[in-house]
């Protein structure tokens, strides 16, 4: 048992600590008593281009949210989704899967992020029969311009859905969005933007603010709660994920080794990935996303379509339960 408070707002009072369930499973309520359930969606996989082609980020999956009175011994069918996978040799980004929970005959439902294209960033997933069902944000559009790589969406709590950077610049990479609000826009004297963050969108390369959403909302400041952070190969260094709630940078750069943008923190989106290493770069990546998260965009200058860029990651789903009162 341990003391919190509610999600959203309330009094703090002794009651079980929240319980993430990151796994398909039957699950059983340990008390009886009021549950805030969170379902949250993956997030959806960012495009992969080579010649520096445009590149879209993923879109977030969607957050539903349901007062349920429980009993212990009661148990719940849950179905956690798999996040899409970055597109890899000039392939668009995959959707993810959806996440569920079914209870006493009712089906509630986080539906994925889509993946994103050249033009058009991956759509956010909805939500169905909670008290709440918020669209994710959805991954930064490049609308086909070459030079273009952009970030993924996030995880929508606020009901104001927090989209991928979007890019004004070539060439550029913008940043990945954080649950306060959209990545930085990558733009001349700002060619890479920046991750927004857990309580306000990015300007440019100026991250958004962070901090205050996390400490306001004790349930984003678990210690489970890490972003995604991967390779494309043993060799490729890894790149720290952003803050939990917050966004990834997004990379533009002119190197010939393996790199990778920054990921988002859990429920932020991945930043783009432009590398401008001519003829020669090797195949960097697109941020992954963090928990529910979209992935960045990935391409490369690079005149072989065997050595396109590669799109981040979407993040998986996960489901969490929130006594509010135990009986």
């Amino acid at each position: 048992m341990g003391t919190t408070s509610s999600f959203f707002g309330g009094g703090s009072t002794t009651l079980p600590d929240i319980i993430p369930i990151a796994s398909t499973q039957t699950y059983t309520f340990p008390h009886s008593g009021t549950i805030q359930l969170h379902v949250i969606g993956a997030g959806g996989g960012g495009k992969s281009e080579y010649d520096g082609k445009a590149v879209s980020g993923g879109g977030a999956g969607g957050y539903c949210r349901k007062q349920l009175t429980v009993a212990a011994n009661d148990t719940m069918a849950v179905t956690i989704g798999t996040g899409g996978a970055g597109g890899t040799s000039r392939g668009n980004g995959s959707s993810g899967t959806v996440t569920t929970c079914v209870y006493s005959g009712t089906t509630y439902t986080a539906n994925a992020g889509g993946g994103g294209s050249s033009a058009s960033g991956g759509s956010g997933g909805t939500a169905t029969n909670g008290d709440l069902n918020y669209t994710g944000g959805a991954g930064g559009s490049a609308g086909n311009n070459n030079g273009y790589a952009c970030g993924g969406g996030a995880v929508n709590f606020f009901n104001s859905p927090p989209n991928g950077g979007a890019v004004t610049y070539n060439p550029a990479a913008s940043g990945g969005a954080g649950i306060g609000g959209n990545g930085g826009t990558g733009a001349s004297g700002a060619d890479q933007g920046a991750g927004g963050g857990s309580f306000g969108p990015a300007s440019g390369e100026i991250p958004g603010a962070g901090d205050l959403g996390i400490l306001k909302h004790p349930f984003l400041n678990a210690a489970w709660a890490k972003g995604g952070e991967s390779t494309v190969s043993t060799s490729n260094p890894t790149t720290a994920p952003a803050g939990i709630g917050a966004g990834g940078k997004g990379t533009q750069e002119s190197a010939s080794t393996l790199t990778q943008a920054q990921g988002g923190g859990a429920f932020g989106g991945g930043g783009g990935n432009y590398n401008g290493f001519y003829n020669n770069g090797a195949k960097s990546k697109g941020g992954n996303g963090g928990i529910g998260g979209g992935g960045g965009g990935g391409t490369n200058y690079h005149q072989t379509n065997t050595n396109a860029g590669h799109g981040g990651d979407g993040g998986q789903g996960i489901v969490f339960v929130e006594y509010t009162a135990v009986t």
